[in-house]
């Protein structure tokens, strides 16, 4: 039968194929060349990073839970980076990112670990560009702790506690200069609302206080004083606490949470990056040093829907009412005996188009038994945080879980 029926095993990209058939009663060939475009199906869905023996590779889940978009099936492709360029990235994991921004064609995605970084197309994940190749400079150190895409545009890393940016839709041109010059070492944390003049919003923790550039070619600077007529809960130029973690919460405030230098004194700091600086950018001065385990607590996520926040410790998620009791009750206790959680996301894809409806209404989180690394996919109740005790979906089978992004659509105007 003139039919060919194989399986393509080659690296995501584009082949020429040649089909020859041979009549076998008389030897004739006749041959015909076309076209094959080996990709992957990846729109919707998370990224999860995960790592064994000193390497990581990247899984790609999507579910009729968090993707309830007519067209997009449910899929789980296995070990995408080492598939599409030839094998895994070396050095500990530690973040997994989309550059994905609405009416362009930027749809890219970061991998970072120590002593790499490289980034993949966010369509079909081959191979754009790593390591020196991202960097305009070549003696660039490469040490990536943290990127993201801000709201306004500038996408940012912080790479061995030091600030770089760049802003385009063009990949070629998507680059890395110098780190913004300044006296400075950065928490490996980022938050989505920037507002265009604050650029990127950061917390120096060399000098314990939140600073930031004066223009994507400028010098590090502090934020404004405080105008002498109010009494702010805090002044972000004198913060003077170790940073744990930072996230975009409710009415897109960036939560920040901290912990004392000294003592027990754990802290959120709610603040309104995302407008001018006028001195009058915190918001509040959270108490949490008499919340239940906090002292444990190793992971952190801020709600996009409510005045609710989580903590995770080793095995158990607390739900934190920020905004009325100041108060946190277990939200989630149901993990099996020998797992203990390794990494906590709630789903936020940025841009959310068709997904307005699930964006902040599901948490992910990995686990580790100490042989293998599961993802729980829970239902989780974005206003009160309570989460249903029986999973949506549990994947098993992973190395350590290091991140869980979400990913947007890469197709279309979207």
């Amino acid at each position: 039968e003139k039919t060919l029926d194989a399986i393509i095993t080659e690296k995501v990209g584009e082949y020429r194929v040649e089909l020859i058939v041979t009549d076998t009663s008389n030897q004739l060939k006749a041959n015909m060349i076309f076209t094959v475009v080996v990709s992957v199906g990846i729109e919707y869905g998370i990224m999860v990073l995960h790592s064994a023996q000193d390497s990581s590779d990247v899984d790609f889940i999507t579910t009729a839970n968090a993707v309830p978009v007519a067209g997009i099936t449910p899929k789980w492709l296995k070990h995408m980076f080492s598939a599409s360029t030839g094998s895994k990235i070396a050095g500990a994991p530690r973040f997994v990112a989309q550059e994905r921004r609405s009416q362009t064609t930027q749809n890219w995605l970061t991998v970072g670990s120590a002593g790499h970084m490289a980034r993949v197309s966010g369509s079909d994940f081959s191979l754009l560009r790593e390591d020196k190749a991202l960097f305009r400079r070549s003696d660039a150190m490469i040490d990536p702790q943290a990127f993201m895409l801000l709201g306004n545009g500038y996408s940012a890393l912080i790479n061995a506690g030091r600030l770089h940016m760049y802003t385009t839709v063009y990949e070629t041109d998507a680059l890395f200069s110098a780190s913004v010059p300044g006296d400075y070492e950065l928490a490996p944390y980022l938050a989505m609302g920037s507002y265009y003049s604050v650029v990127a919003a950061v917390y120096d923790q060399k000098h314990g206080k939140f600073i930031h550039p004066a223009s994507l070619v400028g010098s590090m600077i502090d934020f404004v004083a405080p105008p002498d007529t109010i009494n702010p809960p805090f002044d972000l130029r004198n913060i003077g606490k170790d940073m744990l973690y930072m996230d975009r919460g409710f009415n897109n405030y960036t939560h920040a949470f901290f912990k004392d230098k000294t003592g027990g004194g754990y802290w959120l700091y709610v603040i309104n990056f995302n407008t001018t600086d006028n001195g009058t950018l915190a918001i509040s001065a959270n108490d949490m040093s008499m919340l239940p385990e906090i002292s444990t607590a190793k992971f952190f996520q801020a709600s996009e829907q409510g005045y609710v926040d989580l903590y995770a410790t080793d095995r158990k998620i607390y739900a934190y009412n920020y905004q009325g009791t100041n108060t946190a009750t277990l939200a989630f206790d149901g993990f099996p005996a020998g797992e203990t959680i390794t990494c906590m996301k709630i789903y936020k894809p940025n841009p959310n188009y068709n997904l307005t409806a699930v964006t902040g209404w599901i948490l992910y989180v990995g686990t580790w038994d100490g042989q293998k690394g599961k993802v729980y996919e829970l239902q989780l109740n974005a206003l009160s945080g309570q989460i249903n005790a029986t999973p949506l979906n549990v994947f098993d089978g992973f190395g350590k879980v290091a991140d869980i992004s979400a990913k947007a659509r890469g197709a279309g105007t979207y």
